[in-house]
């Protein structure tokens, strides 16, 4: 191998030049170190140093900017250049992000540090006052919450870290710098929105003030609306001083379900308050002056929890057991009773007989042919002589009272006339036909009755119940009936022979009616009389919601309950003793369908009136008003009572919150500075504004005409005399005759006006009523009339007659009246059951009615005289004194009220009636707060405070405060409906005092008198 050939142990050229550039560019390093100092290294040191005091700086900042934040929470932007920066859907955070750029901006110009002359500063993008300048310092800064709300990671963008040496950057570093800071501010904002949402939330939508406030009232309402209807002097079932509390207590629930506890002056104001309330209830009257009572309310410091058991056990109020809605089929059972009087039992003694026959067999002697060779015919006549004779005598066999069989013999005669050539000639045909025809004449019982179908025994046969003839002899008779209507045994066998045998010409059934023992009637009648008490005492339960909300169908209840009961209300017998038993049942069965048939027609009708009220309830309810009712009963609030909310317990999150609300307990009196010091010095406000409507008070019109026209403003001045009666009565109690006070001689003159038409209305119903006990009975009118003196005696008083008139009573009076006069039992029954029906038809016709505006003029004097005796009872200095005042009291809340379900003419089951309640509030100053760490990182306390100031500062940092935004008060608007059904009868249920439509004083409007407008509290009239 040659050396060129050889290449072991050879360099690449190009790796030497490689190693000797790389030898050069070491080389002219060296050298150019040694000619200039580098700053790079100072500049790094200075800028780590800022680094690192950025960290505990941006803490800092951010924590006072949360503080800040929290003192002073933007809920709504101002239209400034920093407020339009400001997002409507997240102004508190926005607003906090902005501070915290601004906060964090301050911070970093404060940091530099040097090194061997270098200078090194931290510092955020600067902000120029514009709206979009604010806009990107926001988005520079991120919040987020952590640690269950207790503390809040921090991100800012954009810190930037400049080296300055000679005036000139020789470095920058531009970081995002994240930090997790020790405040509960976001937590604090949060749960102060939940506290706001549940405020504001309707009772529909879920937990809330009004859901709370639903379940309150309605404890409430229900309780004192069956103390009232038990006798209680209670005028006003449902007052704002109700609502006032209510509302209250509600709110503190929603303080325990939004920060874990409730305001603990709050709590002991409602347990003071409801200590109080409860006073006024009972004694019906005002006690001490208004000024008073809120200043015990608004200094809950002077309120000693060891006198007031109730600021332990706050006021949450549970529905009280309620006494049963019942329904009965009176009216019905008595008008079935009456037309079944007289009982048609024809139906039960009827006897069929029927024709049945049959031909045996049918011959025909041989016939001459009809033609003559040659012959003309040209006349032909035919005839025909009959016989009939006995073949077999009638069988004994059961149930047929004819059965013989006829021999029909038929002589045919045809003569016939010929012509022929000039000549003519007659010719006979003669010949017999024989037919055997069987008849058979049988005779049933076939009753048409409603009675059920079973065995009578003994039948045909004189016994059985009223030991009566019981059909003896009808199966003959109705046999001959028939057989006649025929024309006899042999008349139907020659027409069957005739006819080929079909016999369709025949009458084939005939029906008699059999003969009825004496006193049937009077024994069904008097069969009836048990039955119709029976049929009354059954009874139905109706829901009381149904009934408030448009959907209660007693008859329709009623009607189902009696089919089920049907066949143990007819009880009928296996076997029936006889015809005159089964007569007896078929009146029973006819009496209970005419029952179903009335309250059949009654349901339908009441169905078309339940659609007319659902109809109209919308614009008067808040929601579903069923669904209003289910919360109601269900309770109050879905959040712990007071007790297990102890201080100091968390939230669901962990975090310890403490609401400070100012007023604590927000009265519907108007406070000041002095008392609240929220509220503007030489202002005042209202810290709560409620209106209550009753929906049907005193003074009202006439109910009779249907729940629709009553509740929603119908009628034509007219009331009916059971409202007129109920009137007069409380007037009488309030101001018995012969008492002399300014009120009571006012209320004397309209109380005789109301005298003098409510007995011309008994008088009239008097002799109706002795005119419908005299039809149908054997009742002599003289002894009628004395009945009707003698049951005047009964009541003490002109409006308790009229009352019992009204509500049916009467009738029972009268029948002993007629008793007492020597009627006898059965006879004075009935006429009682006639009586009680007049009245109804007297009152469902407006015979009786009274004007509604002598009824309104009493009603309202009573009312007037009502209020007075209130303020006296107050002062009352002696026991004598307050017991008669208590009693004339308790005659003014008599007044009747509500709405009867269902008016005449139907049965009168419940009374209901509804309230609309809507309160508005606002909170001065509140206040919730919560551990958390000062800006000098110790430990402190951090208050998040709502009390509608404008928030500014100095955003820019040109020293000058920018406005962001508005810190709007905490404040609620919260409506509901309650309903009370008692069971029917005076006094019913709603206001009797004279305030229908009761609003607080500033309503609609709470908050600072005179402050920012707000819109009418629209309600229902």
């Amino acid at each position: 191998m040659s050396f060129c050939d050889d290449r072991r142990g050879r360099v690449p050229f190009a790796l030497i030049g490689v190693l000797v550039l790389l030898g050069a560019s070491v080389y002219a390093t060296g050298v150019a170190d040694r000619s200039a100092p580098s700053v790079e290294r100072p500049a790094g040191a200075a800028m780590d140093d800022v680094s690192r005091d950025t960290r505990p700086a941006l803490r800092a900042a951010v924590r006072t900017a949360a503080r800040e934040s929290a003192l002073e929470p933007v809920t709504a932007p101002a239209d400034t250049p920093a407020g339009r920066a400001v997002n409507e859907s997240a102004p508190f955070a926005d607003a906090l992000r902005l501070r915290i750029a601004a906060e964090a901006r301050e911070a970093l110009s404060g940091i530099t540090r040097r090194r061997n002359g270098v200078t090194a500063t931290a510092g955020l993008p600067a902000i120029d006052g514009a709206t979009e300048s604010f806009r990107r310092a926001k988005r520079g800064v991120d919040v987020r919450p952590t640690d269950g709300g207790a503390s809040m990671v921090v991100t800012l963008r954009n810190v930037t870290i400049r080296a300055h040496n000679d005036g000139r950057v020789v470095a920058e570093r531009r970081q995002n710098v994240s930090l997790t800071v020790a405040t509960p501010t976001l937590a604090l904002h949060r749960r102060t929105e939940r506290y706001e949402r549940r405020l504001n939330r309707g009772a529909i939508a879920g937990p809330g003030l009004a859901r709370g406030l639903t379940g309150r009232l309605t404890a409430i309402t229900m309780a004192r609306a069956y103390g009232r209807y038990g006798g209680a002097p209670i005028q006003n079932v449902l007052g704002n001083r109700h609502v006032a509390l209510s509302t209250n207590a509600a709110l503190l629930a929603q303080q325990r379900a939004a920060f874990g506890r409730a305001d603990p002056d709050g709590e002991r104001a409602v347990g003071v308050a409801t200590v109080r309330v409860g006073v006024l209830d009972v004694l019906g009257g005002r006690h001490g002056a208004a000024a008073d009572w809120t200043k015990t309310l608004l200094d809950p410091g002077a309120v000693g929890t060891d006198t007031d058991p109730a600021a332990e056990s706050g006021f949450d109020p549970r529905p009280p057991d309620a006494p049963p809605i019942t329904a009965e089929p009176v009216a019905a059972a008595d008008e079935a009773f009456l037309a079944s009087e007289q009982p048609d039992t024809a139906g039960s003694y009827r006897v069929r007989a029927r024709l049945r026959t049959e031909v045996l067999n049918r011959s025909s002697e041989p016939r001459t042919p009809a033609r003559l060779e040659n012959w003309t015919l040209l006349t032909e006549r035919t005839s025909e002589r009959t016989r009939v004779t006995v073949v077999a005598h009638p069988s004994t066999r059961t149930g047929a009272t004819v059965e013989t069989v006829r021999k029909v013999t038929t002589r045919h005669t045809i003569e016939r006339r010929w012509y022929r050539n000039g000549t003519f000639r007659t010719t006979t045909d003669e010949w017999d036909e024989t037919v055997h025809v069987a008849v058979h004449v049988g005779a049933m019982y076939a009753p048409d009755d409603t009675a059920l179908d079973r065995r009578t025994e003994p039948l045909f046969e004189r016994g059985g119940a009223l030991d009566g003839p019981n059909l003896v002899g009808a199966r003959r008779r109705a046999a001959e009936a028939l057989v006649e209507a025929n024309g006899g045994i042999d008349a139907i066998a020659e027409t069957v022979a005739r006819a080929g045998g079909n016999g369709r010409s025949l009458e084939h059934s005939r029906t008699v009616t059999g003969a009825r023992p004496d006193g049937l009637d009077a024994w069904i009648t008097a069969d009836l009389r048990g039955l119709r008490q029976r049929v009354a005492n059954v009874s139905v339960s109706v829901p009381r919601r149904a009934v408030a909300v448009g959907e209660a169908n007693a008859p329709a209840l009623l009607a189902e309950r009696l089919r089920v009961r049907r066949t143990a209300l007819l009880d009928a017998p296996e076997s029936y003793d006889g015809v005159a038993d089964r007569a007896r049942v078929a009146a029973r069965a006819a009496f209970l369908d005419r029952v179903l048939a009335s309250l059949e027609d009654r349901a339908a009708n009441t169905r078309g009136r339940n659609v007319d009220y659902r109809e109209e309830l919308p614009g008067r309810v808040t929601g579903s008003l069923s669904e209003l009712i289910a919360l109601g009963r269900e309770g109050a609030d879905d959040v712990p009572p007071v007790g297990t909310h102890q201080r100091g317990q968390s939230g669901d999150d962990g975090l310890s919150m403490t609401p400070d609300g100012s007023p604590a307990y927000l009265t519907l009196e108007p406070v000041d500075h002095e008392r609240v010091p929220s509220v503007p010095a030489g202002e005042s406000a209202h810290p709560l504004t409620a209106r209550t409507t009753n929906w049907v008070a005193m003074p009202y019109g006439d109910v009779a005409d249907g729940l629709v026209d009553t509740l929603f403003g119908g009628g034509d001045r007219q009331v009916s005399l059971g409202t007129a009666a109920a009137t007069l009565i409380a007037a009488n109690r309030t101001a018995p005759a012969g008492t002399q006070t300014n009120g009571s001689a006012v209320l004397a003159g309209t109380r005789e006006e109301l005298v003098v038409a409510v007995r011309r209305s008994t008088l009239d119903a008097e002799r109706a009523a002795c005119d419908a006990a005299l039809e149908g009975t054997a009742i002599e009118r003289d002894r009628c009339r004395a009945a009707v003196v003698d049951t005047r005696s009964r009541w003490s008083t002109l409006g308790h007659r009229a009352q019992a008139m009204a509500n049916g009573s009467y009738a029972a009076a009268f029948a002993d009246s007629l008793a007492a006069g020597g009627v006898d039992a059965a006879t004075a029954d009935e006429a009682a059951v006639r009586v009680r029906v007049r009245l109804r038809e007297l009152d469902a016709e407006r015979e009786t009615s009274v004007p509604a505006a002598t009824t309104n003029r009493t009603a309202s004097a009573t009312q007037r005289l009502a209020e007075r005796l209130v303020r006296q009872q107050a002062s009352a200095l002696t026991e004598n004194a307050s017991r008669r005042a208590m009693r004339r009291l308790t005659g003014a809340s008599r007044l009747p009220a509500g709405v009867p379900v269902a008016p005449p003419p139907y049965p009168w089951i419940a009374t209901a009636n509804a309230w609309s309640v809507t309160v508005r509030g606002e909170y001065g100053r509140f206040a919730v707060r919560a551990a958390g760490t000062g800006p000098d990182g110790s430990g402190g306390v951090v208050r998040y405070v709502r009390d509608g100031s404008t928030v500014r500062f100095d955003a820019d940092g040109d020293g000058e405060a920018e406005v962001l935004g508005r810190n709007e008060r905490v404040s609620f608007d919260a409506s509901t409906t309650v309903v009370a059904v008692v069971p029917s009868g005076p006094p019913g249920v709603g206001d009797v005092d004279g305030n229908r439509d009761e609003q607080s004083p500033g309503w609609p409007c709470p908050g600072v008198e005179h402050g920012d407008a707000c819109e009418d509290g629209n309600q229902p009239e």
